[in-house]
């Protein structure tokens, strides 16, 4: 589908390119390239004036009806979308809308966007338009009109705050004004000013906001003039004090009455809804004006008196909604995959030094410790490689006859390559428990030196009641099918991510903090000796609480995770797979071993082995 801004972008070039292709005619002067204003104006006009889809708005029933024959887009907030949205919609929002459409969006069918009441979409809408998304509708009086669990935008907004309308026509105190100067390249003009539009979120204002300041604003009355003038038969008592009148579908062309809008003022549009105005608006905006749709138009001026385009309770509509989020294909994918392993008995899988020690030739051992560390002494036959390469090297130059160890320092960075073997086929995998440290007394200095008893404020009460609903990460660019490879090794390329507690605890509300423990111990209450858990942390059950339809929704996508266990070795793995999800999860270092290493009585560190190094030649 050719973009308007696009066709007019080639016929300037085609332009260009007919004065100057004959080289047997006199030469003739280049045709003026347009200003990147006129090429933003001419953009804008091809819309609003020339093109049947504006406003392009659906009622709710006619969507229902035909459901099936429509991509619906919901840009509300991520809670007001989790609470009910239309069966089937996306969600996303006027800054990631662009990205969004024809990545995450499908563009198979036209697009119908639904916001609270109707008028941030139609920013959305004129932006979609102007990208060339020229079948795209937004939703009359947005999701206030689908269901009545979500009319209270509309409901709360109607009103008579007009008590003194006008009826002059003052058009004939217009003047001329110059237009603003564009700096973007007039090619890329549209996409850009498109762009900033949406990011600058939707430009609304309340009438009760510029009631007593009127004549501070440039006040777009956008009915005809009949209704501007109080005589038409909408109901319309007469319009904004001091408000001028531009007719819709013939005043926003820069050869119409673009030049009589100022630059040095701010600029209100109204309409009936404020739906239409809200496209008026964006376009304006991305003119250079600074301009406002009034919100909720006519409205909330003289809702009593309308006969037409009005909000009433028979707008209503008792549709069907869906809570919740479903995921995109490749995250559930990924998310059934791992969730599977991470759920299972395999997981964390960890071998004592004693059991790898007593049955060495059962097992492949692999290394990932630095090299010059492998190279001063590692356990005897063991293969070298890193947590970045060990993909590539099981199965090359490390044989699989045999169920594989991993061995790190602490055995913290192994329950990445852990989890990433499983992931990858390699089911019959272990991480070695505490990992070298554990096997001889020379290299015990990782644990040694970082148990400790840090958490001094150990909190018992349990925070699950505070946990909310989020959107799950959307994995930009996978596929179902390829989705748990390329995740795995993009985890693995990512190294080991983790971090302490001293880094965390003054700042801890910034940080969501999964503890995960039974229940018992979380709250302090169990018989390892836990006193309680990180204040505010929130507790995940092991191996029941992170497959896709479990407690996966709970997690946020705007801000960090920590995970924390006993030793850090499962919570590797969990940080690990929630990684590979899309999130940013980090791994606490030495688990509740750093944080409460005295008291407690189970899964705690106690001293290394002395078991046999082998060192290379």
């Amino acid at each position: 589908m050719l973009k308007r801004w696009t066709w007019l972008i080639l016929v300037l070039v085609a332009l260009l390119g007919v004065a100057g292709c004959s080289s047997d005619d006199p030469a003739a002067p280049p045709a003026p390239q347009k200003t990147s204003f006129e090429v933003m104006a001419d953009a804008g006009k091809a819309y609003l004036n020339d093109s049947a889809d504006c406003p392009g708005i659906i009622s709710a029933t006619a969507l229902k009806d035909n459901l099936e024959d429509y991509t619906v887009i919901d840009i509300r907030s991520e809670s007001a979308y989790l609470a009910g949205h239309i069966p089937g919609a996306y969600h996303s929002s006027l800054t990631t809308l662009l990205s969004d459409v024809g990545t995450l969006i499908p563009t198979d069918k036209p697009l119908v966007v639904a916001c609270y009441s109707g008028q941030s979409a139609g920013h959305a809408k004129i932006a979609l338009e102007m990208m060339g998304y020229e079948d795209t509708q937004s939703l009359l009086f947005g999701m206030s009109s689908w269901n009545p669990a979500t009319s209270a935008p509309w409901d709360n907004a109607v009103a008579d705050n007009l008590t003194n309308p006008e009826t002059t026509n003052n058009n004939g105190d217009l003047t001329v004004h110059d237009f603003p100067v564009l700096t973007e390249d007039p090619g890329t003009v549209v996409a850009q000013r498109a762009a900033a539009m949406l990011a600058a979120g939707f430009k609304g204002i309340a009438y009760n906001d510029i009631r007593d300041n009127l004549d501070d604003y440039f006040v777009i009355n956008y009915f005809g003039e009949a209704d501007y003038l109080g005589n038409g038969t909408a109901g319309v008592p007469g319009h904004i004090p001091g408000a001028y009148q531009f007719t819709p579908y013939t005043s926003m062309g820069d050869d119409q009455m673009l030049n009589n809008l100022p630059t040095d003022m701010p600029i209100v549009v109204y309409c009936w809804t404020g739906q239409h105005s809200s496209q008026v608006t964006a376009y304006l905006n991305m003119l250079g004006y600074d301009a406002y749709s009034l919100k909720n138009g006519s409205n909330n001026l003289f809702h009593t008196d309308l006969t037409a385009h009005k909000w009433t309770a028979a707008a209503v509509m008792d549709y069907d909604m869906t809570e919740g989020y479903e995921p995109n294909a490749a995250f559930r994918t990924m998310a059934e995959v791992g969730g599977a392993y991470v759920n299972s008995v395999d997981c964390p899988g960890v071998m004592s030094a004693t059991a790898l020690h007593d049955n060495l030739t059962e097992y492949t051992v692999i290394d990932i410790r630095s090299q010059e560390d492998y190279d001063s002494g590692h356990i005897p036959g063991a293969y070298h490689s890193t947590l970045s390469t060990i993909l590539t090297d099981v199965g090359g130059t490390i044989p699989t006859d045999k169920p594989l160890v991993v061995a790190c320092y602490s055995g913290q960075t192994a329950g990445h390559a852990k989890i990433a073997l499983e992931l990858s086929g390699y089911n019959d995998t272990y991480s070695l428990s505490f990992g070298m440290c554990s096997w001889n007394t020379s290299l015990s200095g990782a644990w040694d030196n970082n148990i400790g008893d840090l958490l001094t404020n150990p909190e018992t009460t349990n925070n699950n009641g505070d946990l909310t609903d989020h959107m799950y990460p959307t994995l930009d660019g996978e596929t179902a099918e390829t989705v748990v490879a390329n995740r795995v090794a993009a985890m693995v390329a990512g190294g080991f991510k983790s971090v302490t507690y001293d880094a965390i605890r003054d700042n801890l509300d910034d940080y969501f903090v999964i503890n995960y423990f039974g229940e018992a111990d979380y709250e302090g209450t169990g018989t390892a000796g836990v006193p309680g858990h990180i204040p505010g942390a929130y507790q995940f059950s092991p191996r029941a609480s992170l497959g896709v339809d479990e407690m996966l929704h709970n997690l946020p996508t705007d801000m960090p995770i920590v995970v924390y266990c006993w030793t850090s070795q499962t919570s590797s793995q969990i940080a690990a797979y929630l990684n590979m999800l899309g999130y940013d999860a980090y791994s606490l270092k030495f688990g509740s071993n750093q944080l409460f290493h005295t008291s407690l009585t189970a899964h705690k560190w106690t001293g290394a082995a002395d078991f046999p190094l082998e060192a290379s030649d």
